[in-house]
Protein backbone atom coordinates (compact mmCIF):
# COMPACT_ATOMS: atom_id res chain seq x y z
CA UNK A 1 0.00 0.00 0.00
CA UNK A 2 1.66 3.44 -0.77
CA UNK A 3 0.99 5.96 1.61
CA UNK A 4 2.34 9.03 -0.32
CA UNK A 5 -0.39 11.49 -0.17
CA UNK A 6 -0.70 13.91 -3.05
CA UNK A 7 -0.87 17.59 -2.17
CA UNK A 8 -3.00 19.93 -4.14
CA UNK A 9 -2.77 23.32 -4.21
CA UNK A 10 -5.33 26.39 -5.77
CA UNK A 11 -3.24 28.49 -7.58
CA UNK A 12 -3.03 32.09 -8.59
CA UNK A 13 -2.92 32.83 -12.64
CA UNK A 14 -1.93 35.85 -14.26
CA UNK A 15 0.18 37.27 -17.63
CA UNK A 16 2.92 39.41 -16.92
CA UNK A 17 5.47 40.94 -19.56
CA UNK A 18 8.38 39.68 -19.67
CA UNK A 19 10.11 40.94 -22.55
CA UNK A 20 9.61 43.31 -25.25
CA UNK A 21 10.83 44.10 -28.61
CA UNK A 22 9.62 47.52 -29.81
CA UNK A 23 5.82 48.09 -29.19
CA UNK A 24 5.44 44.55 -28.93
CA UNK A 25 5.04 42.73 -25.31
CA UNK A 26 6.01 39.32 -24.80
CA UNK A 27 3.78 37.28 -22.12
CA UNK A 28 4.25 34.47 -19.73
CA UNK A 29 1.16 33.68 -18.24
CA UNK A 30 2.07 32.25 -14.37
CA UNK A 31 0.67 29.74 -12.58
CA UNK A 32 1.68 29.90 -9.21
CA UNK A 33 0.82 27.47 -6.51
CA UNK A 34 -0.46 29.16 -3.25
CA UNK A 35 1.33 28.23 -0.48
CA UNK A 36 5.38 29.38 0.98
CA UNK A 37 7.22 27.58 -1.50
CA UNK A 38 9.78 27.75 -2.50
CA UNK A 39 8.51 25.52 -5.86
CA UNK A 40 10.32 23.88 -8.27
CA UNK A 41 9.57 25.93 -12.04
CA UNK A 42 9.01 24.63 -15.81
CA UNK A 43 8.92 26.50 -18.08
CA UNK A 44 6.40 25.56 -20.51
CA UNK A 45 7.23 25.98 -24.57
CA UNK A 46 4.19 25.23 -26.79
CA UNK A 47 3.36 23.41 -29.94
CA UNK A 48 2.02 24.91 -33.00
CA UNK A 49 4.20 23.96 -36.31
CA UNK A 50 6.72 26.66 -34.82
CA UNK A 51 4.52 29.37 -36.09
CA UNK A 52 0.89 28.86 -34.38
CA UNK A 53 -0.20 29.21 -30.96
CA UNK A 54 0.62 31.30 -27.97
CA UNK A 55 1.22 30.61 -23.54
CA UNK A 56 -2.53 29.31 -23.43
CA UNK A 57 -2.07 26.38 -25.67
CA UNK A 58 -1.09 24.23 -22.89
CA UNK A 59 -3.50 25.18 -20.23
CA UNK A 60 -5.02 21.55 -19.94
CA UNK A 61 -1.09 20.56 -18.86
CA UNK A 62 -0.37 23.53 -17.04
CA UNK A 63 -2.59 23.95 -14.65
CA UNK A 64 -2.67 20.89 -13.40
CA UNK A 65 0.83 20.79 -13.12
CA UNK A 66 0.67 24.07 -11.07
CA UNK A 67 -1.83 22.05 -8.72
CA UNK A 68 0.59 19.50 -7.98
CA UNK A 69 2.95 22.36 -6.03
CA UNK A 70 5.08 23.14 -9.89
CA UNK A 71 5.24 27.09 -10.57
CA UNK A 72 4.81 27.10 -14.46
CA UNK A 73 5.59 29.87 -16.82
CA UNK A 74 3.96 29.33 -20.08
CA UNK A 75 6.10 31.69 -22.84
CA UNK A 76 4.66 33.84 -26.06
CA UNK A 77 8.06 33.97 -28.39
CA UNK A 78 8.53 35.53 -31.48
CA UNK A 79 7.60 32.54 -34.76
CA UNK A 80 7.96 33.09 -38.15
CA UNK A 81 6.81 34.86 -40.21
CA UNK A 82 7.77 38.02 -37.83
CA UNK A 83 10.71 36.57 -36.71
CA UNK A 84 13.02 33.71 -38.26
CA UNK A 85 15.74 31.68 -36.26
CA UNK A 86 17.02 32.18 -33.71
CA UNK A 87 14.23 34.46 -32.78
CA UNK A 88 12.25 32.88 -30.43
CA UNK A 89 15.25 30.83 -29.26
CA UNK A 90 16.26 34.52 -27.99
CA UNK A 91 13.19 35.13 -26.54
CA UNK A 92 13.34 31.12 -24.64
CA UNK A 93 16.49 31.92 -22.88
CA UNK A 94 15.79 35.36 -22.29
CA UNK A 95 12.62 33.75 -20.64
CA UNK A 96 14.77 31.50 -18.57
CA UNK A 97 17.41 33.76 -17.03
CA UNK A 98 14.28 36.17 -16.50
CA UNK A 99 12.41 33.68 -14.37
CA UNK A 100 15.99 32.70 -12.52
CA UNK A 101 16.25 36.18 -11.61
CA UNK A 102 12.86 36.33 -10.32
CA UNK A 103 12.42 33.49 -8.77
CA UNK A 104 12.31 34.57 -5.34
CA UNK A 105 8.95 36.83 -6.50
CA UNK A 106 7.77 33.69 -8.50
CA UNK A 107 7.50 31.49 -4.88
CA UNK A 108 10.25 29.31 -6.74
CA UNK A 109 14.12 28.63 -6.46
CA UNK A 110 16.80 29.32 -9.25
CA UNK A 111 18.59 25.76 -8.97
CA UNK A 112 15.15 24.35 -9.64
CA UNK A 113 14.26 25.29 -13.20
CA UNK A 114 13.21 22.89 -15.88
CA UNK A 115 11.37 23.59 -19.45
CA UNK A 116 9.02 21.52 -20.74
CA UNK A 117 8.20 21.88 -24.34
CA UNK A 118 5.15 20.04 -26.44
CA UNK A 119 5.53 19.27 -30.06
CA UNK A 120 7.68 22.01 -31.96
CA UNK A 121 8.02 23.62 -28.38
CA UNK A 122 9.66 20.43 -27.73
CA UNK A 123 12.20 20.72 -30.31
CA UNK A 124 13.05 24.23 -28.93
CA UNK A 125 13.05 23.03 -25.77
CA UNK A 126 15.65 20.43 -26.78
CA UNK A 127 17.66 23.40 -28.24
CA UNK A 128 17.64 25.57 -25.50
CA UNK A 129 18.71 22.85 -23.03
CA UNK A 130 21.20 21.72 -24.85
CA UNK A 131 23.06 25.39 -25.78
CA UNK A 132 22.27 27.63 -22.72
CA UNK A 133 25.19 29.43 -23.37
CA UNK A 134 25.53 29.75 -27.20
CA UNK A 135 25.72 33.42 -27.83
CA UNK A 136 22.87 33.34 -30.64
CA UNK A 137 20.18 32.04 -28.45
CA UNK A 138 21.72 34.39 -25.23
CA UNK A 139 22.16 37.58 -27.61
CA UNK A 140 19.15 39.20 -25.11
CA UNK A 141 20.64 40.70 -22.21
CA UNK A 142 19.04 40.67 -18.74
CA UNK A 143 19.23 44.26 -17.37
CA UNK A 144 21.56 43.86 -14.07
CA UNK A 145 21.92 40.23 -14.37
CA UNK A 146 24.63 39.10 -16.62
CA UNK A 147 25.89 36.58 -14.59
CA UNK A 148 22.70 34.17 -14.70
CA UNK A 149 22.82 31.41 -17.18
CA UNK A 150 20.11 29.66 -19.23
CA UNK A 151 21.13 26.56 -17.92
CA UNK A 152 17.96 24.14 -16.72
CA UNK A 153 17.72 21.03 -14.66
CA UNK A 154 15.17 19.16 -16.38
CA UNK A 155 13.78 18.90 -20.28
CA UNK A 156 10.42 17.36 -20.86
CA UNK A 157 9.61 16.60 -24.30
CA UNK A 158 6.22 15.62 -25.61
CA UNK A 159 4.83 14.43 -28.73
CA UNK A 160 2.17 16.22 -30.23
Amino acid sequence: MNDAVLTRYEIDVEDVEYLRHGAKPLLARVYKPRGTGPFPLVIDLHGGAWCKKDRTSDAGTDEPLARSGVVVVALDFRMPPEAKYPASLQDINYAIRWCKARAEALKARPDRVGILGVSSGGHQAMLTAMRPHDSRYAALALDGQPDIAAAVQCVVLCPR
